[in-house]
């Protein structure tokens, strides 16, 4: 049965809705938390809430199975194909979760920071951390008010400073004044929580409700996600740190591909994620949480689905793109691994490959992985970077 919100039944059926709520928040299927939720400009607080369904456990061993897919099907990938696939993620991700705070960005600004081509230029701190999923370099710390407070220093309080001064932070940790989301004509959805000390009471809680081993994963990093929006820490960049969180904690369990394709998904159902938090909030929803883990968990399932269709697009179009290549290249095996590489970078990336990137995909040496390039038509491979930055490979796909 469908878990029909509380709001929902308030206008649908508002006889039955106080006798839902007291039924829901005293089941004993229901988890409370030391945190109240209020609409703004309204008086009542309700203690937040979720109930676990079996609508939820649905979901979960869905994305548990599909997740086993994945996997399965990611064992037939060529290693190059997957690493070309994951850095075109990585761009996706980093557009998509700027987009969606209306932050303009373009795919070739972003790939360039990605590939390396570009040293140092906007989105350079996004594009790190959101690499460093794809690493297995030291754990990042989400304990504590101090910990969230030095990722975001490195994560993109430069940038938002960058587009707007008055939004650096000017409290011991977080900001001093108040903060109000607003809609697209000016009116006040929601309004952050102040003063300082209480961002923190808050924000612990949240943390705390994150680290819950006592919780499953989907639940957990659903609830912060909105929590932390409902706390608003920051000035700027939000939703774009509660995102990459719940995206790190994702990657821990499942393939780190679930996490670069989060905000690619949420990007593509942005009505229905504003309608989450926007109903959540609500006085007549009463701080029940649970709409807003089973919304949100849906827009998680729906990353493995997205991963399957582009993944098996990309191939399709790799094979065709090969059939046509044979028919044009010339020259030794090694010839033909270099273009093997070149051609799944472009198709998959399209960002591009590094020198050392060839090197690790033919096993050659740079002396012997250049002379060959220097030997393949001027028209066939395309190179960009150079003078202080890294140089990039690519194939010219219009030869094939």
């Amino acid at each position: 049965m469908e878990y029909e919100s509380l709001i929902k039944i308030y206008y649908k059926r508002p006889a039955e809705h106080n006798k839902t709520y007291v039924e829901r928040f005293n089941s004993p299927l229901t988890r409370h938390f030391d945190f109240q939720i209020q609409e703004y400009n309204h008086r009542n607080k309700y203690p937040a809430f979720f109930c676990y369904t079996e609508e939820f456990a649905v979901l979960m061993e869905g994305i548990y199975k599909k997740h086993e897919d994945l996997l399965q099907a990611l064992q037939a990938v060529p290693p190059l194909v997957l690493e070309q696939f994951i850095l075109s993620s990585v761009v996706d991700e980093v557009r998509a979760t700027s987009d969606i705070e209306g932050i303009h960005s373009t795919r070739k600004e972003i790939k360039e920071v990605v590939s390396g081509s570009v040293q140092s230029a906007r989105f350079s701190s996004i594009v790190a951390k959101y690499k460093s999923i794809l690493t297995d370099s030291a754990p990042m710390q989400f304990k504590t008010c101090e910990d969230i407070r030095a990722f975001y220093d490195e994560f993109i309080h430069k940038e938002v400073i960058t587009n707007d001064p008055t939004h650096k932070l000017d409290g011991d940790l977080f900001r001093r004044d108040s903060v109000d989301i607003t809609s697209g004509s000016g009116k006040i959805l929601h309004r952050g929580v102040q003063p300082e000390k209480r961002i923190i009471e808050l924000l612990n809680v949240t943390l705390g409700i994150l680290h819950n081993p006592d919780m499953p994963l989907l639940a957990r990093v659903a609830i912060f996600h909105y929590l932390f929006e409902y706390v608003h820490p920051f000035y700027d960049g939000n939703g774009r740190t509660a995102r990459f969180i719940v995206s790190y904690f994702l990657a821990g369990r499942f393939h780190r591909l679930v996490a670069l394709r989060l905000s690619v998904l949420i990007k593509k159902n942005r009505k229905k994620y504003y309608d989450l938090f926007r109903e959540t909030d609500s006085e007549r929803n009463c701080g029940d949480l649970t709409s807003f883990v089973l919304g949100f968990t849906e827009i998680v399932s729906a990353t493995f689905d997205d991963i399957s269709l582009l993944l098996n697009n990309k191939i399709m179009q790799l094979t065709k793109y090969r059939q046509r290549l044979s028919a044009l290249i010339e020259g030794d095996e090694l010839t033909k691994a270099i273009y093997e590489a070149l051609l799944q970078s472009s198709v998959f990336f399209s960002g591009g490959i590094s020198m050392e990137g060839l090197m690790r995909a033919t096993g050659k040496s740079r002396n012997t992985v250049k002379s060959r390039l220097d030997n393949m038509p001027t028209r066939h491979v395309l190179e960009s970077g150079g003078d202080g930055s890294k140089k990039i490979y690519k194939l010219n796909l219009s030869i094939v």
